[in-house]
């Protein structure tokens, strides 16, 4: 087997314990929807136009550490599995 093949091999049968890790491959918009709720005093829903949802997820996680100054304690108490719900839903959102 080529070495590519056997790259390949091992992403595949990596895939079900990434699945079971627990690590979020991608947000749920519709779940962000509700849990964005609290940022949307602030933030319209295409505050993050043009935004893809990593990037989101990476402000959020940076506001959380904080890593900038954001004015809402909001970002501080949005539970950790939430976090890439509601970035996916703003950008799903801003690229309307």
């Amino acid at each position: 087997m080529s070495a590519r093949g056997s790259r390949w091999l091992a992403a595949l049968a990596a895939m079900p314990l990434l699945v079971g890790s627990g690590v979020a491959l991608a947000g749920d918009v519709e779940a962000g929807k509700a849990k964005a709720d609290a940022c949307l005093d602030c933030h319209e829903n295409d505050y993050f136009a043009g935004v893809d949802a990593e990037e989101i997820e990476a402000l959020i996680r940076a506001g959380r550490a904080g890593e900038f100054e954001h004015k809402a304690d909001e970002i501080r108490e949005l539970a950790e599995e939430d976090i890439a719900d509601v970035a996916a839903w703003f950008a799903h959102e801003g690229a309307k």
